[in-house]
């Protein structure tokens, strides 16, 4: 049945997320993917394509991200809608092997140092943010954020700080300091992270893997700012 309704209402509802019911899904993923018209995922759509992309046992934990995204960007005036879309997106190329992922990075003109060519883990923000961009039409703020999620780096955005506290503290992680760093990030946001980089690197000596330099610089530019007062 015919619906009466415009080209430019159109493209207004797209771009407030809204309007899905009025186009074919080919059609919409076609003006995702050449980034048509300002529009912006609809965010079951983003979700319907996210978790499609994840093994099953990831989902609960992508699903408790974007909640936990929400919260923090509430908390700290963030824009909760880039958080929740950086949150849904962050591990859509997590499942890939290494080598899928550095096929992806030459797709992608992804430059990636030695230690990122042997660990997927790490490829895998990288990787996430170019497919994202290129199947979504995110922002570049959601973009760096998703991009930064694993590793962190040294003055890191306020969304980019969100995605990576929320990816560390949202509902389903169980660990020890887990409690304790929820209710840090609700205090003062730049103290979580840093207790949770350095909870990080503690992580990984034990298991006996070299952190990646990022991590640290990350970690040096926060303790800087603490000597500073902020």
């Amino acid at each position: 049945e015919a619906v009466k309704i415009s080209s430019t209402e159109l493209r207004r509802m797209l771009g407030d997320r809204h309007g899905t019911e009025y186009i074919t899904e080919d059609v919409y993923s076609y003006i995702l993917h050449k980034g048509l018209y300002e529009v912006k995922a609809n965010f079951d759509y983003l979700r319907n394509k996210a978790y499609e992309m994840l093994k099953p046992g990831r989902i609960r934990h992508v699903a408790g991200c974007e909640y936990e995204a929400g919260r923090l960007a509430r908390r700290y005036g963030a824009d909760e809608e880039m958080a929740r879309e950086a949150a849904i997106l962050h591990d859509i190329t997590k499942k890939l092997t290494l080598e899928e992922q550095l096929i992806l990075c030459e797709k992608y003109g992804i430059i990636t140092d030695t230690a990122e060519k042997n660990d997927a883990k790490l490829l895998h923000s990288k990787t996430g943010a170019a497919v994202a961009r290129d199947k979504f039409n995110i922002s570049d703020e959601v973009y760096n954020a998703i991009y930064w999620h694993t590793t962190g780096k040294a003055d890191m955005s306020l969304l980019e700080k969100i995605i990576y506290m929320a990816d560390y503290i949202e509902p389903t992680r169980d660990f020890d300091g887990v409690d304790k760093l929820r209710k840090i990030a609700y205090i003062n946001l730049d103290e979580a992270l840093l207790l949770g980089l350095e909870m990080s690197l503690i992580d990984l000596e034990e298991r006996n893997i070299v952190p990646h330099t990022k991590t640290q610089e990350a970690i040096d530019w926060l303790r800087e700012q603490y000597k500073k007062g902020f």
